[in-house]
């Protein structure tokens, strides 16, 4: 017999006894994104502000995940002169290794603008935060 996952096995098992699937199901956490630079992330030049984000992808949190307070990854990206994400490295774990893992496969398939320093583009390293916080349950009916 296959595997059933968790929120699959937890609705059957519920609606066996009456339950409607929509008082079982775990939402999709809403997701806040902040992306920023602080002094001596790089280096050698100064960044201001953060490039901006020219392309994302939300991050996709397994269907049984489910949120019962908010939880905040700190990623780290290293840019390549491109403005590709060519690393990244979870700096503040949520403490949910799929919520971190979630952020991290997102964020490795951001574009960001160049960073460009008097003509020249560099590789550069970014922060960004992301906080999961659960939805609201819908009331039952």
């Amino acid at each position: 017999m296959p595997r059933l996952n968790t929120a699959l096995a937890l609705n059957l098992a519920l609606m066996q006894l009456g339950a409607t699937p929509a008082m079982v199901m775990a939402a999709d956490p809403q997701v806040s994104t902040e992306v920023f630079v602080e002094r001596g992330d790089n280096p050698t030049f100064e960044l201001q502000q953060a490039p901006a984000v020219v392309y994302s992808t939300a991050p996709a949190t397994p269907p049984d995940t489910l949120l019962r307070v908010p939880l905040e990854v700190l990623l780290v990206a290293q840019l390549d002169e491109l403005g590709h994400v060519s690393n990244v490295m979870v700096a503040r774990s949520s403490g949910l290794r799929e919520i971190d893992r979630a952020a991290f496969t997102a964020v490795d398939q951001w574009r960001f603008e160049p960073v460009v320093v008097e003509g020249v583009a560099l590789h550069a390293r970014v922060r960004v935060r992301m906080t999961f916080v659960p939805t609201a349950e819908a009331p039952p009916g």
